[in-house]
């Protein structure tokens, strides 16, 4: 499936927006994790925020195909968030592939 290119654009205001927001919610993030982990949930979401958002603006992200894009999502998650979100994520690429 190829997406349309308006559809696109949505897709990568939504990427962006969500990067964003993951940056501004780090510190939370950690607190949460904190009571029942080692704190750096947020922290590990920060780098896989980061990534995502140098790969959208090197437009290294196939935005208008699904698979390809939640594909590289699931890597960029399992190479920089390490622990178990990121062991969580290289699931996904199983199932994807």
């Amino acid at each position: 499936m190829i997406l349309s290119p308006s559809t696109s654009e949505l897709v990568n205001q939504a990427l962006t927006a969500v990067a964003k927001r993951l940056h501004t919610d780090a510190d939370k993030l950690n607190r949460l994790d904190a009571v029942s982990g080692d704190g750096d949930t947020g922290t590990a979401f920060t780098r896989a925020a980061d990534a995502i958002t140098r790969d959208l603006i090197n437009k290294k992200l196939a935005l208008d195909r699904p698979s390809s894009l939640f594909r590289r999502l699931g890597l960029i998650a399992e190479s920089r968030m390490g622990g178990t979100c990121g062991a969580s994520k290289s699931y996904v690429n199983l199932f994807i592939r």
